[in-house]
C-alpha cells in the first residue's frame, strides 16, 4: 500500500473515531451525567455541536474515501458555520446556566449568515477567528476558577490545548486560498478528533467535570446566596449528618435531599460546600465515604472489601475502587496492607 494510501485510511479511522465518539459524549452529557442546572438549552446545544462535528467528520470521510472536497458541499459548508456558535451556547448553558440572557449576546449568532453573505474565503477566516475566541473564553472561564477547585490546574491544560488547536486552525483558515487544501483537511480532522477526545478523558478522568465546573462558575461569577444563613452553624450540622448521621450511607443521596436536611436550598447548600471547603457537592459526598471506608478497612481487618463499600454508599464496587483511589492514591486492599505493616 502507497504512502498517502496509508495516510488516508489514518485519516479515515481518526474521522470515524470522532463522529462515534462525539455522539456517545452527547448521549452521556444529555442522559447519564448528572450536572446541576442542566437545561433543554444545553442539551440543544450540546446536540447541535455534535450534530456539526459529526457532519464535518462525515465530509472528511466522503473526501478521504475518494469523493469531492468537502467545501465543495453545502452540507459541510453548513456544519463549519454551525460549530462556533453552537460551542459556545454549549459552554454558555453549561457552565453558567443561571447566567441572564442579553439580546447583545445574539452577536455570537453572527458566522451562520456569514455563509450566505460573504465569498468563502473571506468568511472563512471570520468563522475561525470566532472559534478561536471561543476556545480561548472557555479556557479563561477555567483559568478564572482555578482558586475555586485544586483539579481546574490539571483540566486547564485540556481547555490550553483545545485553544492552541483553534488558534492553529484560525491561522490555516487564512492561508485556504494560498496552500494545498489537503493541508487544511488533515489538520482539521485531526483537530476535531484530538478535541473530541481531550473532552473524553476529561470525563473519564473526572464524571463530575461539567457539574464541578458549573457550581465553581455558579459561585464565583453568581449572586450570594448565604446573605442570610448563619454560615458556621450549618455547616457544622451538615458535618454532623455526615459523620453522625452517616447521611453517605445513602447511595441515593443528593443534593436536592441533603440540603433539605440541613434545612438549606440546593443552592446554597452547593455554595456552602463550594466557598467553605473548596470542592464540589459530588466531590464532598465522595470523600465522605471514601474516608468512612478507610476507618472501616482499619478496624474491622476481617471485612470484605464488597461489604465496605456497600456499607459506604457506594453502588458497585467499581465505582468504590474508582473514588478510593482518585482520593487516596491507593486501593483500598492496599491502603488496608499499608496500615497493618504500620508499627504501633
Amino acid at each position: 500500500m502507497s504512502e498517502p494510501a496509508v495516510f488516508d485510511l489514518a485519516n479515515i479511522a481518526i474521522a470515524g473515531f470522532a463522529a462515534i465518539s462525539a455522539v456517545l459524549l452527547l448521549l452521556a452529557y444529555a442522559v447519564l451525567i448528572d450536572v446541576p442546572g442542566k437545561s433543554i438549552y444545553s442539551v440543544g446545544s450540546c446536540a447541535a455541536l455534535v450534530a456539526a462535528l459529526t457532519t464535518i467528520e462525515i465530509g472528511h470521510l466522503v473526501y478521504f474515501t475518494g469523493g469531492r472536497e468537502p467545501l465543495q458541499h453545502f452540507y459541510y459548508q453548513l456544519a463549519l458555520f454551525v460549530a462556533p456558535p453552537a460551542f459556545y451556547s454549549f459552554g454558555r448553558w453549561a457552565i453558567l446556566p443561571t447566567e441572564t440572557f442579553r439580546p447583545l449576546q445574539l452577536v455570537h449568532f453572527l458566522p451562520i449568515p456569514l455563509l450566505f453573505l460573504l465569498p468563502q474565503n473571506i468568511a472563512l477566516p471570520i468563522l475561525f477567528a470566532f472559534g478561536a475566541g471561543y476556545s480561548v473564553w472557555l479556557g479563561n472561564l477555567v483559568y478564572g476558577l482555578r482558586d475555586r477547585r485544586k483539579q481546574f490546574r490539571f483540566e486547564f491544560l485540556y481547555f490550553s490545548v483545545m485553544s492552541v488547536l483553534a488558534i492553529v486552525v484560525l491561522g490555516l483558515g487564512f492561508a485556504i486560498p494560498y496552500i494545498d487544501h489537503d493541508y487544511f483537511y488533515y489538520f482539521y480532522n485531526n483537530a476535531v478528533a484530538l478535541g473530541v477526545a481531550i473532552m473524553l478523558v476529561a470525563l473519564v478522568g473526572n464524571p463530575n467535570l461539567i457539574g464541578d465546573l458549573t457550581e465553581a462558575a455558579r459561585v464565583k461569577y453568581g449572586a450570594s446566596t448565604l446573605r442570610e444563613v448563619d454560615v458556621d452553624s450549618s455547616l457544622a450540622k451538615l458535618n454532623r449528618l455526615m459523620a453522625d448521621g452517616k447521611l453517605y450511607q445513602n447511595e441515593s443521596l443528593s443534593l436536592a435531599s441533603l440540603a433539605e436536611a440541613v434545612g438549606l436550598s440546593g443552592h446554597q447548600l452547593s455554595e456552602l460546600i463550594n466557598t467553605r471547603l473548596g470542592i464540589g457537592f459530588s466531590r464532598y459526598v465522595r470523600e465522605c465515604r471514601v474516608n468512612a471506608a478507610k476507618a472501616l478497612l482499619i478496624s474491622a481487618p476481617s471485612r470484605s472489601i464488597l461489604s465496605i463499600s456497600m456499607d459506604t454508599g457506594f453502588r458497585s464496587q467499581s465505582a468504590f475502587y474508582a473514588a478510593f483511589k482518585e482520593t487516596t492514591g491507593q486501593s483500598p486492599g492496599d491502603f488496608r496492607r499499608s496500615q497493618s505493616q504500620t508499627p504501633p
